[in-house]
Parts: structure tokens; sequence; C-alpha cells
């Protein structure tokens, strides 16, 4: 997978984190699920999974405020100039900084 699919795949996923985290919760003392359930489970938590491994590998190399920004606007679906605003920089930083931390930590392990 080159940079650009792996970028597209975190977004993707940072999409579905939110509600799939909340759906793990909702499953995880279950009993008796369903074997399409069961893999559907098993679905959410590898993407609740992935995003996880991902913020944390922008945090080890980036900072603690590269995976808050990553998370806010990936996650929280907040704009680059409502996180400009919030972090006091332009949102042209934003976009620059957004860019460079994804590609140090999507290239990291070559996914």
């Amino acid at each position: 997978m080159d940079y650009k699919e792996s970028q597209e795949a975190f977004h993707a996923s940072c999409r579905a984190y939110r509600n799939e985290k909340e759906n793990l919760v909702r499953y995880k003392n279950a009993q008796g699920l369903d074997a399409l359930t069961e893999q559907m489970v098993r679905f959410m938590q590898e993407d609740v999974d992935y995003v996880d491994k991902i913020l944390d590998r922008i945090e080890k190399k980036c900072g603690t405020n590269a995976r808050l920004m990553i998370f806010l606007l990936f996650v929280e679906e907040k704009t680059q100039v409502d996180i400009a605003h919030e972090f006091g920089i332009t949102r042209r930083q934003v976009q620059y900084s957004m860019d460079k931390w994804l590609h140090a930590a999507l290239d990291y392990t070559g996914e």
C-alpha cells in the first residue's frame, strides 16, 4: 500500500472509530452472538486497533499535540480552521503539520 492509500485507509477508519468503539463496549461481554455478529465485532476491533496503533505511533514520533490534532481532525472531524484557532496557529501550519506527521507515521512500517 502506498502513502496515499494508507492515508485514505486511516481516514476511513477514523470516520468509523467513535461509533465502533461504542459498539465494542456494547458487545464486550455479550454471550451467544451468532457467527456473523462475532465476525463484525472482530472487524470493528481490528479497525479500532489500527487507528489506536497509528495514533500511538504519531504520539511517539511527533508528540502529544500531534496526536491530539490528528485525533481532532480525523476522529472528531473538526476543521483545520477550528484546530488552528484552538492551538493558536494558522490553518496552513495545521495542514503542513498534519501532512508531515501522517507521512512520518504511515511510512514508519511501510503501511
